[in-house]
């Protein structure tokens, strides 16, 4: 069979409905989820947008390994891509991401074919002078407020705004047909016509930068959902978006900001302005499936919706306030940041219209991509093939989920618990312990309960820094069992 992996970046797990939101429409992906298997458990290692790919492409975990971050790929590093170049099979990334464009970075190193769409966030794409973008002026832009000039941050997001503004004039990227998502769709879209009939297998790795800030969609999609009134901010019913707001306040009134900077609600952005800013995430995200709309419908035109795995998934989250704060401001790995989407659609929808509860991460991405292709596992591999879990030959891949950000926190997620364990606390920020939250039910990780559950965040614990132990020894496998945690504490 073919595979194809559609990639979503920041792309917040509560803005779907597969998983539970009712007030926004994706359609698309909903159809993607009715013909799939929809994952309901499923987690990154190593946090952000780099670290993922270099998880997804290597299958082993980096978290607790700052040479494993956000570094450039070492030249001994084996990826996906390597493996299959001397296996008959086409591979291509496409990708809109600045980041993975990157000088240095070698993210686009392997590939048979590399399309990379510019452009998109502060994509270095337009200089400055530009006669093209002479028009293109920061001051002129409400909705990208910069901090004060005696903030240390300033000069930062004065260059990267200019360099936005710029990049848009010159592409009209307020124009549907040219946002990012569009182009890179296209892009696809082309790449799979060119195949024809090829009958040689073809692995496509598609990257969309979108639903990522600045959020900055053309019309319908800006406004699409400004008078929306949902009782919550999603499915969760702890966490209700309009707790403190005054019944008569009209979103439809409150200033857009496109783009903020990572910071605390109350200094980057007011309860008003996040509130609009949610509205046009949401915006964003439809215009995202909309064309990934597109790109089901060619692959269905072309008769590769019976020869093709589809994954679709995203590397992270998106912190929208649930804890007091936009953007990756800390290495805090809550719920909306840690929690990603994961859909697979076999091959003719086989199994199709299924959710499954088995504890599943990035890491197992790549040896599901070699299965899926007919190609041995790689002894490198850390992660689980997911087919044997599709095709109901086993319940479950793992007992539970460690992961990491920058080295400076952990955290160790079950069925029943997330521990979250700061490694590396910085000391300008406010003094921080260990925090345990229940699970299904406490959601988005409002309730800390380790006081009244010590013994269960202490096991977690030595089980995650015994998983971080083995992982620095390459010995997953020797790994004790975790003690069996029931829901009122520890047997």
């Amino acid at each position: 069979m073919n595979v194809l992996v559609v990639v979503c970046n920041s792309l917040h797990l509560g803005f779907l409905g597969p998983y539970g939101n009712g007030w926004i429409e994706t359609p698309h992906i909903d159809r993607l989820a009715s013909e799939g298997i929809v994952f309901d458990h499923h987690f990154p290692e190593n946090l952000t947008t780099l670290p993922t790919r270099r998880t997804w492409w290597t299958g082993r975990y980096g978290f607790p390994d700052l040479e494993a971050g956000w570094t450039p790929l070492r030249a001994d590093e084996t990826i996906l891509p390597d493996l299959l170049w001397n296996q008959g099979v086409r591979t291509a990334l496409i990708s809109d991401v600045p980041l993975l464009r990157d000088v240095g970075q070698g993210y686009g190193r392997g590939f048979d074919d590399v399309i990379w769409v510019r452009g998109q966030g502060y994509d270095p794409l337009i200089p400055a002078g530009d006669p093209r973008a002479k028009h293109a002026r920061l001051r002129d832009e409400p909705g990208l407020r910069l901090p004060p000039e005696d903030d240390p941050d300033h000069a930062l997001w004065k260059e990267r705004w200019e360099q936005y503004v710029r990049n848009r004039a010159v592409l009209k990227s307020n124009e549907e047909e040219n946002t990012g998502v569009a182009r890179t769709v296209r892009e696809a879209i082309h790449w799979l016509e060119r195949r024809g009939g090829n009958s040689s297998p073809f692995f496509l790795w598609l990257d969309l930068f979108s639903p990522h800030g600045p959020w900055d969609p053309p019309q319908p999609y800006r406004d699409q959902y400004v008078a929306a009134q949902p009782d919550e901010f999603e499915a969760g019913e702890e966490y209700e978006e309009d707790d403190d707001q005054d019944d008569d306040l009209d979103l439809a009134d409150v200033p857009v900001l496109i783009d903020v900077p990572a910071g605390a609600v109350g200094d980057v952005i007011d309860e008003a302005e996040l509130l609009r800013l949610r509205r046009t995430y949401a915006g964003t995200v439809t215009l995202v499936d909309r064309w990934l709309g597109e790109l089901f419908g060619a692959l269905k035109a072309q008769g590769r919706l019976d020869d093709t795995l589809v994954i679709f998934t995203s590397d992270q989250g998106e912190p929208l306030g649930e804890h007091g704060f936009v953007r990756r401001f800390r290495p805090w790995l809550y719920e909306e940041l840690i929690h990603t989407p994961l859909i697979i659609r076999m091959p003719g929808a086989r199994y199709g219209g299924t959710r499954h509860q088995a504890l599943v991460q990035t890491v197992d991405l790549f040896p599901t991509v070699l299965a899926a292709l007919g190609l041995p596992p790689s002894e490198q591999a850390q992660g689980h093939d997911l087919l044997p879990l599709i095709r109901g030959e086993q319940t479950k891949v793992r007992d539970y989920a460690c992961l990491g950000m920058d080295v400076e926190e952990f955290a160790i997620r079950t069925h029943l618990w997330h521990l979250v364990v700061p490694v590396e606390v910085d000391p300008d920020d406010p003094p921080r312990g260990p925090e345990l939250y229940r699970k299904p039910e406490d959601r988005w990780d409002q309730n800390n309960v380790i006081e009244q559950h010590a013994d269960v965040a202490d096991s977690l614990e030595l089980a995650l820094r015994r998983f971080v132990d083995a992982v620095g020894r390459d010995a997953l496998d020797g790994l004790p069992p975790l003690r069996e945690i029931v829901r009122y504490g520890v047997s």
